[in-house]
């Protein structure tokens, strides 16, 4: 039995009026696959064996999505973890995207960390209890992330952090970081230069930072760093000023969004 799987909901009853069981695999796994796998661990995928054969299809495992579903915020934390790892051995170490919110832990990470190695896009979003050791323990084992979303995770975050991201992610083209509020944040002395770490991540293409306490140089330190960089959003970054030094150093970004664009909307 897979881990966790005693602890998950019970399964729902079969359609009636014809026996879905007859369905052969494939067809099985596309109607899997339309349900996402949130549903399919919520029990649909375990109201029979050939459910069950179809619902372990790897294929349908490269992709989790914890992050949306209205379940999210109505199950226990433990729960949703027990679930989340019961996806992670489906996928069969072919993971390649995994977003949750609220109820990911440092020790979800690390498993996930332990059977994922093609991983290429995390998001997270208000995970309270991820820290930087257990965030470090994912990005160290991921070599091929690519696009990386980090939404207000209090215990995430420091300049040596960002450099690690970047030198165990080479091929991270995609950042987005949000902040709580650093005007009235508890970890606002911590959060000083933290981006500095940004500017290691050579590969970055696009780059959004909402509520972040970046400044003027620090972000003409990103600019060098990232050579590469075509799209660049600073919203409620209260320390940028944007005037014409800055602009001109921006002129090379395809698609840019300062933090006075927003006042003038």
């Amino acid at each position: 039995m897979e881990s966790g799987a005693s602890s998950l909901p019970e399964p729902a009853a079969p359609p009636a009026g014809r026996d879905w069981s007859e369905l052969p695999l494939d067809a099985l796994v596309q109607v899997f696959a339309r349900l996402g796998p949130v549903e399919i661990l919520m029990g649909s995928g375990l109201v029979c064996r050939s459910w069950l054969q179809a619902a372990q299809e790897p294929e349908l495992w490269r992709a989790v999505d914890m992050a949306e579903h209205k379940v999210v915020e109505e199950m226990k934390g433990d729960v949703l973890c027990k679930m989340a790892k019961v996806a992670v051995e489906r996928s069969k170490g072919n993971l390649e995207v995994f977003l949750g919110k609220y109820f990911v832990t440092d020790e979800l990470l690390k498993y996930i960390a332990d059977r994922s190695p093609s991983v290429k896009i995390l998001s997270l979003i208000s995970c309270q209890e991820v820290s930087n050791k257990g965030f470090t323990e994912l990005i160290t084992k991921s070599p091929l992330l690519e696009d990386l979303s980090l939404e207000l995770c209090p215990k995430i975050g420091c300049r040596n952090m960002y450099e690690a991201t970047g030198k165990a992610c080479p091929q991270l083209k995609r950042f987005s970081l949000r902040r709580e509020c650093f005007r009235f944040s508890l970890n606002y002395s911590r959060r000083v230069a933290e981006t500095l770490g940004i500017a290691v991540m050579r590969e970055l293409r696009s780059l959004t930072l909402v509520s972040s306490n970046i400044t003027n140089d620090e972000l003409g330190a990103i600019l060098d760093g990232c050579p590469r960089l075509e799209t660049l959003c600073l919203r409620d970054c209260y320390k940028v000023i944007a005037d014409g030094a800055l602009r001109a150093k921006c002129a090379r970004i395809k698609t840019l969004t300062l933090p006075d664009d927003y006042e003038r909307q």
